[in-house]
């Protein structure tokens, strides 16, 4: 997996929609695995959201990323997160 570099600018703010089950402990796991990319993301920025029939929860978090390597080191993470179904 590889990003097309030329389409960002460095350093970039993105907001990140990541999708599980709502009986996984969501914001959790999104914020162990975005912390370890990004210490210094916007905690405050965490927003959840519930599926009309609740078995899903999507979490949105800022994030700045500062280079390339952050970017598909981070989605790598996610990719890998079991209880992870989809990242945005």
């Amino acid at each position: 997996m590889g990003i097309q570099e030329h389409l960002w600018e460095f350093p970039s703010e993105h907001q990140l929609k990541i999708m599980g089950l709502a009986q996984h402990p969501m914001v959790d796991i999104v914020t162990d695995i975005v912390s370890r990319h990004a210490p210094d993301f916007d905690r405050d920025s965490i927003r959840c959201r519930h599926s009309g029939s609740g078995k899903y929860v999507s979490v949105t978090v800022a994030v700045r990323f500062t280079h390339k390597e952050q970017v598909e080191a981070l989605y790598r993470d996610l990719h890998a997160c079991e209880q992870v179904t989809m990242s945005l």
